[in-house]
């Protein structure tokens, strides 16, 4: 004869890492795109010798303290980037990369800055090029994560955010 139990719910408890990940899959989707574009966006500025970097006045210490963090952390580099204020809301490694702001060529790696803050842009890709300095990159092979070895498509990054 077989007994019924009844069924409890009980709270998520994690067997190991890969159901810890997993419990944060669902808070992960929303940055993915945006993980991905800040990478490249990353990986642009360390591999410009002499980068042009266009900041809002209230970046300008925090973008000197990168360009030094720059030149002491890749030391064959031998200029490092080139703050410059500008009156945008938005932060721009000339040619490169763009954070926020309108909408530039499809040649430029852009991270749209709609329901984003640019600070929190910022503090993200700073994370990134800390992450990258740390790993070695651009002198390293393999070092600088997914999608580094590849061309990168800034028409599919735009249209992984829906934006043209």
């Amino acid at each position: 004869m077989a007994v019924r139990l009844a069924a409890r719910l009980l709270p998520f408890k994690p067997a190991g890492l890969g159901d810890i990940l997993q419990g944060l899959r669902r808070f992960a989707a929303a940055m993915d795109w945006m993980s991905v574009a800040l990478a490249e966006a990353a990986r642009r500025l360390l591999r410009t010798e002499g980068a042009t970097l266009l900041v809002p006045t209230g970046y300008h210490q925090r973008a000197i303290e990168l360009s030094l963090a720059i030149s002491d952390g890749i030391p064959k580099l031998i200029r490092e980037p080139n703050v410059i204020i500008h009156e945008e809301d938005s932060i721009i490694v000339s040619g490169q990369c763009q954070l926020g702001g309108d909408a530039p060529n499809s040649e430029i790696c852009w991270i749209t800055s709609d329901n984003v803050e640019l600070d929190s842009l910022w503090s993200n890709w700073i994370i990134h090029i800390q992450d990258l300095m740390v790993a070695g990159y651009p002198a390293c092979v393999g070092c600088g994560g997914p999608g580094s070895e590849g061309v990168w498509n800034e028409t599919a990054s735009r249209a992984r955010m829906r934006v043209n």
